[in-house]
């Protein structure tokens, strides 16, 4: 029973110890919150000699980038900030505060640097005076808080999709100029240990400058501290929903040259794809932002892909024009046959094609079958190999039967000769143009395999 009772008033004991001391800490900070702020004044610069400059101690550490306008070339970013400097009028003897070694206090109640962000373009700015700062005996002051930035990012699109952009975070005094508010970078680099991946962005690095500049308002110097974020596009989202689609087409529409042209359907193969490649630089066109210094890499690949869709769609017409041509009983000209079925044919590997069905050296004269000539003889009384026995005025009518069945005859063979002479132009044609398309689909093949590799592998100068 009486051990009970002894560790009952012991735990009383320190209890009420424990209490008494607090509330006597919190008298303490109370006192020396009072103390400190009872003659402070929030718009004097804590400098204990006023030609002194106070120091300023900026850091940044970048969370997250939100988001990349880049119609209107602004970066979105959360960024948590770091400030630290000396106030000589708030410092204290810990031992008269009852080793008090810190405060907490709003920043609405103490002088605060105004650190600027120069190319910010928020259309509102909201003080951050929800934050409040921690302050040391000595006088030392810590003020972070998180907040978003919307500033202006000058893009280099040279590249695009393979484009890597470092935007400058310009931070500075507004009021204050170098002689008054000396301000300084905590390291040489920004804090990117909590930076959350970005999904369409890769954070290469993010280095911090300090510079000091002189401007047309005032004589004195103005310092300003500038992150630079550097990052780099990851390229798959577009590669996959725009340059290998576009590869495709491309190669679809080459295969035209391949297309029989009995099908109808070449020239409006061409002009299909040449449409769907123009919808495709319509999109990106419509991301990018209204400017006339470069032309995006991906823009250039669309632009040479349409240029060769209407060259082709040009050349099928030819080709179409070529094969139909013989419809109208046109001869192909004897300099054509010797480029196309001399030349050209042994580069595609159609030599015996054209051997086979086409006819080198026109033939000239009309050559008539012996019997006709046979006919005509005994008509006129005549014969290589008999004396002539018949005159001309002395025509029975088996003479005239025969004449009239020679001239039939004679019509007939005309007819036929006139037929196969058609036939053959029209064949002639039809190779002339089936070996051009086969030239063509080779021409137009490599090189839109050259130009393709030529474009999307022009390697940046960062790679």
């Amino acid at each position: 029973m009486e051990m009970h009772i002894i560790q009952w008033v012991r735990i009383h004991f320190f209890g009420f110890f424990l209490f008494t001391g607090a509330s006597a800490y919190t008298d303490f900070e109370y006192n020396l919150i009072t103390s400190l702020l009872e003659q402070y004044d929030i718009n004097s610069r804590p400098v204990t000699n006023i030609s002194d400059a106070i120091e300023v101690k900026l850091g940044l550490a970048l969370n997250q980038i939100i988001e990349m306008d880049e119609r209107n070339q602004i970066l979105v970013t959360s960024v948590w900030f770091r400030l630290r400097w000396t106030d000589a009028h708030l410092t204290w003897n810990e031992s008269d505060y009852g080793g008090v070694k810190s405060i907490i206090l709003g920043t609405e109640r103490i002088w605060r640097p105004d650190i600027t962000l120069y190319n910010d373009v928020r259309e509102e700015y909201v003080e951050p005076t929800a934050y409040n700062t921690i302050i040391q005996s000595s006088g030392a002051i810590n003020w972070n808080y998180p907040t978003i930035l919307r500033s202006y990012c000058k893009l280099d699109l040279r590249y695009f999709p393979f484009d890597q952009h470092a935007c400058d975070l310009k931070f500075g005094s507004w009021t204050y100029d170098g002689v008054k508010l000396d301000l300084t970078n905590m390291s040489t680099s920004g804090d990117t240990s909590s930076f959350v991946v970005n999904g369409g962005w890769l954070l290469t690095s993010m280095p911090v400058k300090r510079n000091v500049v002189y401007y047309g308002c005032c004589p004195e110097p103005f310092p300003d501290v500038t992150f630079t974020i550097v990052i780099r596009r990851l390229s798959l989202y577009h590669m996959f929903n725009l340059v290998l689609p576009s590869i495709i087409i491309i190669g679809v529409s080459v295969l035209a040259f391949y297309l029989p042209p009995e099908s109808g359907e070449k020239v409006s193969l061409g002009v299909t794809v040449l449409l769907t490649v123009t919808v495709f630089l319509l999109l990106v066109a419509e991301n990018m932002p209204s400017q006339s210094e470069v032309i995006p890499l991906i823009g250039q690949y669309f632009m040479a892909a349409i240029a060769i869709m209407s060259l082709s769609t040009t050349m099928t017409v030819l080709v179409l024009n070529m094969h139909f041509r013989g419809s109208y009983s046109n001869q192909v000209p004897e300099w054509l046959k010797k480029v196309v079925f001399g030349g050209l044919a042994r580069i595609v590997c159609m030599r015996t094609i054209v051997l086979n069905n086409a006819t080198m050296d026109t033939e000239k004269g009309q050559v008539e079958p012996a019997f006709c000539k046979k006919w005509e003889y005994e008509i006129n009384g005549k014969h290589p190999n008999k004396a002539n026995t018949i005159k001309k005025n002395d025509k029975t009518e088996t003479n005239q039967l025969l004449e009239q069945i020679l001239s039939v005859m004679r019509d007939f063979q005309s007819n036929a000769k006139k037929t196969d002479g058609e036939e053959q132009c029209r064949t002639e044609w039809q190779l002339v143009a089936m070996v051009v398309d086969r030239v063509l689909l080779l021409l137009f093949a490599v090189i839109t395999v050259t130009v393709s590799i030529t474009i999307l592998t022009s390697s940046p100068p960062y790679t």
